[in-house]
């Protein structure tokens, strides 16, 4: 089975960087794009399976590209999946109802562990964690 295809958008670079290189050395993962920024997102071509998606961007709300992976779903749900990956804490129930509105599929917090994020990856199923 070939490795799922994973695009990271999120703000801070050494977050990010740190993120894909571990994601990188789980056999059925693959990172094959990355943004910090929607403007760059925007540029890329996404021939992916899940996008792990920070919705507070420099430049504007990461939810905008949820929203646009999930108009792409079509009956056979082929389109990539979004999960969002926000430093909000659980307390904080704005950011999971507007994530769940745009069409992610979980919501993690940054401080989730590396396990726990690369079972959502893996099983692309709704889930909610602090």
């Amino acid at each position: 089975m070939a490795p799922k295809r994973i695009f990271l958008l999120i703000a801070h670079n050494a977050f990010r960087d740190a993120l894909a290189s571990v994601l990188n050395r789980v056999p059925d993962l693959e990172v094959v794009s990355q943004a910090s920024s929607l403007a760059e997102a925007v540029n890329l071509e996404h021939n992916i399976d899940i996008a792990l998606v920070d919705p507070s961007l420099s430049d504007g709300d990461g939810l905008t590209v949820v929203r646009q992976l999930s108009s792409r779903r079509n009956a056979a749900n082929t389109a990539p999946i979004a999960l969002v990956l926000t430093t909000s804490s659980g307390s904080d129930p704005a950011i999971f109802k507007r994530a769940l509105q745009a069409g992610a599929v979980g919501v993690y917090s940054t401080a989730c562990s590396l396990d726990e994020l690369v079972d959502a990856i893996r099983s692309s199923a709704w889930q909610f964690s602090e």
